[in-house]
C-alpha cells in the first residue's frame, strides 16, 4: 500500500461541530468578554488616567499596579489615588 493510499484511507482527524462544542464554544466567548471592563483612576492632582484594567492594591507596598491600553505595566502609590471607578462611555450633552 503506498503512501498515498494509506492517507486516503485513513478517516479524517477532523472532528465536527457538534451543538455541544458550539456551547462551550459561545460560553467561553462570553467569559472572555467579560474580562475585558476598563477602570478610570483618578489622582490627587486631578488628572485622570482613563482605560486601564483593574488595578490591583499591593497592601505591603502601599501602590497600586496595573495594564494601560497599550499593554505596559504601570505603578503608581496608592497615597495619590482618589478613587477608582469602572469606566463608562461619556454620555455627549449639547449645550442649552
Amino acid at each position: 500500500m503506498s503512501t498515498h493510499e494509506r492517507i486516503s484511507a485513513a478517516k479524517s482527524a477532523r472532528r465536527a461541530l457538534t451543538p455541544g462544542n458550539l456551547l462551550v464554544l459561545l460560553l467561553a466567548a462570553g467569559v472572555l468578554c467579560g474580562c475585558a471592563r476598563r477602570y478610570d483612576i483618578t489622582l490627587t492632582n486631578g488628572q485622570q488616567l482613563t482605560n486601564v484594567r483593574k488595578p490591583k492594591l499591593n497592601k505591603a507596598g502601599g501602590y497600586y499596579y496595573f495594564v494601560d491600553g497599550r499593554g505596559r505595566t504601570n505603578v503608581i502609590s496608592a497615597s495619590r489615588v482618589v478613587e477608582i471607578d469602572p469606566h463608562q462611555k461619556s454620555s455627549f450633552t449639547s449645550p442649552k
